[in-house]
């Protein structure tokens, strides 16, 4: 959670910013938890190295920008907390969830404990895992708030664990679990803790080592701004040891002889030789942007936006369906005889962009609420009050 000093950004702080991001111009952008705007200075990152990849050949310019691409895993590392040879870059961070998912070790008959909030990405690969290890899947309910229980978990660990896994942020519904509550007892009991922070890296303020997580996920494109294709994966350097990637390559790993390999002594063991690096550096310019603003101040001011919303739509007559004793900045709302995706495409037509949330995507907690397809629209710091009355504005006309 935010320090409670911190201030969010003023009116003229955040005209700065959207002065600097092309988009903002462009369109109500409310999708904040799809796929946010990048400024212009990570867009020209990103081309002008696709630029130098043309002009003297791919290699060549990955060699010039060397010293910049490593300094993205030192960005990375103070945006969380953690130092960077802990962090190994990917694709998405789906690929860098199951990177860490698949390295843990699990025996037959042992457990995973989730939550209600697991993403369905991550829930498909816990099916995989009981076709093809034998384990089984605890999911620990939720407390009064809808956070996971945490004293519930805490009664079901036991030898047998064999990782916990938790969604910090879900896909839909606002909730912020106590990940680091859930931290004390993984570490406690010594088990394997991956935590996915999707939705939660750059909208809230992180830090690994007072979560206690093991293994961290994050992608770029959602709240850091960053590039579309771009993600992360954080290893413990404590745990790194333990974990054997599911699919190692030769830059991951050194070919020693004819027979042998050995794995690098870091989180780059997870890493695969290629990647765009164009966007791996609009990454962390990205990153770089939000370090200089605070990661504090941009959480207390999401939260704002989000509070805003939330008393718009609710006065509206919409429902609002979110949980947690403090929503963040996703909200998830319905309207009575409004069809999500009708009014996504209706929306979408005044330059208004949302997105729609569907059971599929976390199945766990949609089954247990009886949930439907709701309206996903999330803010974020470049959010004006004047966006969010107009949003608001054109959901009631429709």
């Amino acid at each position: 959670m935010v320090d409670a000093g911190a201030l969010p950004l003023s009116t003229a702080e955040v005209a700065q910013l959207r002065s600097n991001t092309p988009g903002a111009d462009n369109v109500v952008h409310l999708n904040h938890a799809g796929s946010s705007l990048p400024t212009q200075a990570t867009l020209d990152t990103q081309i002008h190295h696709l630029q130098r990849e043309a002009m003297m050949g791919g290699y060549e310019a990955a060699d010039e920008a060397a010293d910049r691409s490593d300094q993205v895993y030192a960005s990375i590392g103070s945006l969380i907390g953690a130092d960077h040879n802990e962090i190994a870059r990917f694709e998405q961070a789906t690929a860098a969830w199951n990177a860490g998912f698949w390295s843990i070790p699990m025996k037959r008959g042992q457990r995973i404990i989730t939550a209600n909030a697991a993403y369905g990405a991550n829930a498909v690969a816990f099916l995989r895992a009981v076709e093809r290890r034998g384990v089984t899947i605890d999911v620990v309910g939720d407390d009064d708030s809808g956070h996971v229980d945490v004293d519930e978990l805490a009664r079901r660990v036991d030898s047998d664990v064999a990782l916990i896994a938790l969604t910090h942020v879900p896909t839909n519904g606002g909730l912020v679990n106590p990940a680091a509550a859930v931290g004390k007892i993984a570490n406690n009991a010594s088990i394997p803790y991956l935590l996915d922070a999707c939705q939660s890296v750059g909208h809230l303020h992180l830090d690994v080592d007072e979560i206690g997580c093991d293994l961290l996920s994050g992608t770029g494109r959602k709240y850091l701004r960053g590039p579309r294709g771009t993600g992360f994966l954080y290893a413990s350097e404590q745990m790194i040891e333990r974990l054997i990637p599911d699919h190692p390559d030769h830059h991951g790993a050194d070919w020693t002889t004819l027979t042998d390999y050995e794995l690098k002594p870091s989180a780059r063991r997870f890493e695969s030789w290629e990647f765009s690096h164009g966007g791996w550096l609009g990454l962390g310019n990205a990153v770089d942007e939000a370090l200089a603003i605070g990661t504090d101040r941009i959480e207390a001011t999401i939260y704002e936006r989000a509070d805003s919303l939330r008393k718009r739509l609710r006065a509206a007559g919409f429902t609002v369906w979110d949980l947690g004793a403090r929503p963040c900045g996703i909200v998830t709302a319905t309207g009575n005889g409004l069809d999500p995706s009708a009014a996504k495409t209706a929306l979408q037509a005044r330059n208004i962009n949302i997105s729609v949330t569907t059971p599929a995507s976390t199945r766990f907690d949609a089954t247990n609420r009886d949930l439907r397809d709701m309206m996903r629209i999330s803010v974020h710091y470049t959010t004006t009050e004047a966006e969010i009355r107009h949003a608001v504005a054109a959901l009631t006309e429709l």
